[in-house]
């Protein structure tokens, strides 16, 4: 395939991705509830002028702030009816940037075909479909968790490069300042690298540059918290908070009410406020862990199973939550009648045999690089233990707190050039195959 009719190709894919995303959007006018609100309320704060916060008083450090910050770059842009749908374009524009990240890192190791399936995959999965209608931080993960194995990627092969290196501190700041979660992800590039054999002393001046980097780029955010709610940290307020919701003995492993727990446990403590909470939390939540080390273990693992088997709270907050509280005001995703909303099964079922499809092509193409990386190829052996990691990366981290099917998301998105791979592999072979018989 010439360059021009890939780039072509590819353009047509995205477009028709971004099109249906955007088409999604005016057809399916969810309304941001939850956590997706509290990003739309920061971000229309931001451009009025009253300082980064949730609600009326202290300005507060309760969401991370990269993706809060950039819609509140497109909502200065719009008018006071369309922040929403601003808002929502942001995402599409994500879309397409995740689309192009991809691609690339698909077509560096494994061709054109490998390329235009790994974007089509993005394109048109109904899931990240789905997400684009909301106002989820994983939209922009989305293209800098590709951004980032792409630079690993070329770490692994390649060797040492300080203005790589710097990329990719930079990228681990930039996902730390967007989901919390991502703080380790540098553990994700030193699979990677250990697998290539990479000379240690190389491997470890590489790490300390993106160590630097990436930490550079958290501490003006850390500054900000010191100086706005008096605790010098990078990460959002809730952490702590998180942890105890699942570990505690009244844990179910998603989130439930548990202001009344902690309340019990340590009397005045809602009242002194977010740090306060999230401390007290924290230490709750240890406390119980060290106490009960084995129905913790259990619970970790019951926590991991919700995330494989919730692959449909992409449609509950899309399209059918009805009763969401925020701030003691029930809301409603998608108010009043809509065709899908009386056809949760078929949504539901569509979501759940993509995700299983998904996965089947991404576990072909990762036994594709296993064979390889078997007979010797270091590169292999580097993507195998790359890609690995990647997909395990957040799950396995954020099954520390309560969970939901938003923790698969980011890993769902590592394997699809996995699975860009395997298709463009039975691609191909069926065309070799037709060729033979012609000929």
């Amino acid at each position: 395939m010439t360059r021009s009719r890939y780039a072509w190709t590819l353009a047509a894919i995205l477009g028709a991705g971004a099109l249906l995303r955007l088409g999604l959007a005016l057809a399916i006018p969810t309304r941001p509830v939850s956590d997706f609100y509290g990003y739309f309320v920061v971000a229309e704060n931001l451009v009025r002028g009253q300082g980064y916060r949730t609600e009326p008083g202290a300005l507060d450090g309760r969401r991370s702030p990269a993706y809060p910050v950039l819609l509140s770059l497109a909502i200065r842009a719009a008018p006071a009816a369309g922040h929403l749908l601003a808002a929502k374009l942001v995402n599409v524009a994500l879309f397409a940037l995740a689309g192009l990240a991809a691609a690339a890192l698909a077509r560096r190791f494994w061709g054109e075909a490998a390329g235009l399936w790994t974007a089509a995959l993005l394109a048109f999965l109904p899931r990240p479909i789905l997400i684009a209608d909301l106002l989820a931080a994983e939209n922009l993960v989305a293209p800098l968790l590709f951004a980032y194995l792409l630079l690993a990627a070329d770490s692994w092969i390649r060797g040492f490069s300080a203005g790589r290196a710097a990329a990719l501190g930079l990228v681990v700041g930039l996902l730390v300042l967007t989901r919390a979660i991502f703080y380790f992800v540098p553990l994700v590039w030193l699979a990677g690298a250990l697998a290539s054999r990479r000379p240690r002393r190389a491997l470890a001046k590489e790490l300390v540059v993106i160590l630097v980097v990436a930490h550079a780029v958290l501490l003006p955010w850390a500054v900000r918290n010191a100086r706005a709610v008096g605790r010098f940290t990078p990460f959002n307020l809730v952490g702590g908070v998180g942890l105890f919701i699942a570990n505690n003995p009244n844990a179910t492993g998603q989130w439930y009410a548990w202001p009344g727990d902690l309340e019990r446990l340590r009397p005045g403590t809602l009242a002194r406020g977010d740090v306060a909470v999230d401390d007290a939390a924290r230490e709750e939540a240890l406390r119980w862990i060290r106490a009960n080390p084995g129905r913790a273990a259990r619970q970790y693992l019951r926590r991991l199973g919700i995330i494989l088997k919730d692959d449909a709270f992409a449609a509950e907050f899309a399209i059918f939550a009805e009763e969401i509280p925020y701030h003691d005001r029930p809301m409603a995703v998608l108010p009043g009648p809509h065709p899908l909303k009386s056809r949760p099964a078929l949504v539901k079922g569509v979501l759940r045999v993509a995700g299983l499809l998904l996965a089947a092509a991404a576990l072909g193409g990762f036994v594709l690089l296993w064979r390889r990386a078997r007979a010797g190829l270091l590169v292999d052996r580097a993507l195998v233990a790359g890609f690995l990691a990647a997909a395990l990366y957040v799950p396995l981290v954020s099954a520390a707190m309560h969970v939901n099917g938003r923790y698969r998301w980011a890993a769902e998105d590592a394997i699809v050039p996995l699975a860009g791979l395997f298709l463009a592999s039975v691609s191909t072979l069926k065309v070799r195959t037709a060729a033979d018989r012609t000929s």
